[in-house]
């Protein structure tokens, strides 16, 4: 049997991707691995970068996706003033009370508020049976989560 060279590229580039899909099926499974099996924090995405604080209070507005073995019932996000001096924190209740949730929040910015680069301090899954995961600091940084927030004030 010949095989054209178009064939064989085609066979070639088949193979690379299927290969390359089983190299990254391998790693998320690790990575799902080294989480615990009861929670997990799938996305967080802002609305907005930034937010002006200088005439009013604001709010921020984001959307989260977690899991829960157990079931989830809320999420608590803390976040952190560019000083430290600050933390701030909302709860997103899960009301369908699903494994898997697409969580909606949104969190008050008061006119006081430090002007400068917030970020998230911490998030904490807790599922039905009152058991949670925290995600601190360190955790987001390294699996990118390192969603910041600009506010601009007056102060």
């Amino acid at each position: 049997m010949k095989l054209s060279f178009y064939k064989i590229c085609k066979l070639f580039c088949k193979g690379f991707l299927l290969l390359l899909l089983c190299c990254a099926s391998i790693s998320a499974t690790a990575n799902k691995k080294e989480l615990k099996g009861k929670f997990n924090l799938h996305s967080v995405n802002f609305v907005q970068n930034s937010i002006d604080v200088s005439k009013s209070d604001e709010t921020l507005y984001f959307s989260l996706r977690a899991y829960s073995l157990q079931g989830l019932s809320r999420v608590d996000v803390y976040f952190e003033s560019p000083s430290g001096n600050e933390l701030i924190q909302t709860t997103c209740s899960n009301k369908k009370k699903t494994k898997v949730g697409m969580l909606l929040g949104r969190i008050l910015f008061k006119k006081k508020s430090e002007s400068g680069e917030w970020k998230i301090n911490k998030i904490v899954v807790v599922d039905l049976e009152g058991n949670s995961h925290t995600y601190d600091k360190e955790f987001l940084a390294e699996n990118k989560f390192t969603h910041s927030l600009m506010i601009k004030s007056k102060r």
